[in-house]
């Protein structure tokens, strides 16, 4: 077995286990969503399950302030399997790999932008939580990551286009 053939054999394999991963992750969530008082699954820092234990909120609003998390995560899944899903068949620089990296760095963004405003969100439903419970973080370390994949996709891109305009020329 060549290196390539045990690369796209390793993407299959992470890729069917990212798929079972998944279905437990979202059965995790609807679990958090739907069984108040469960504290083994929380959503954010727990501020979320708190409030609606309290009585605060109930599951719809908490389900409408986790949707976006939850949107971002299905989003990250599905560019991510696609992605292992483009290695498996041996297309590691191509447009359909290029278009994967973009997305999966744009979400992670959006996440890091929601990740701001989540504990405006729950200072505005509840005057009764600490506000060291909800107050807004900004961790340097992660948004050095963020600026380091942009810039990576970037040059990814750019260089992808001059390997294609190359090929073209020849």
């Amino acid at each position: 077995m060549n290196r390539l053939d045990r690369i796209q054999r390793i993407s299959g394999a992470l890729r069917v286990v990212l798929l079972v991963a998944t279905v437990f992750l979202m059965g995790a969530v609807l679990l958090a969503l739907m069984v108040p008082g469960q504290d083994w699954v929380t959503l954010g820092n727990g501020a979320l399950n708190e409030l609606r234990d309290s009585g605060a909120i109930g599951p719809g609003v908490m389900a409408a302030i986790a949707a976006p998390f939850i949107l971002i995560l299905a989003l990250g899944i599905f560019w991510l399997q696609r992605l292992l899903g483009e290695y498996q068949r041996g297309n590691f620089f191509t447009d359909g790999s290029m278009r994967c990296y973009i997305w999966l760095v744009w979400l992670k963004a959006a996440s890091f932008v929601y990740g701001i405003i989540w504990p405006l969100l729950l200072r505005s439903l509840s005057s009764t939580l600490d506000s060291a419970d909800t107050s807004v973080t900004i961790e340097a370390g992660t948004l050095v990551e963020l600026i380091v994949l942009l810039v990576i996709v970037h040059l990814l891109k750019a260089a992808q286009q001059i390997h294609d305009e190359n090929k073209a020329f020849v």
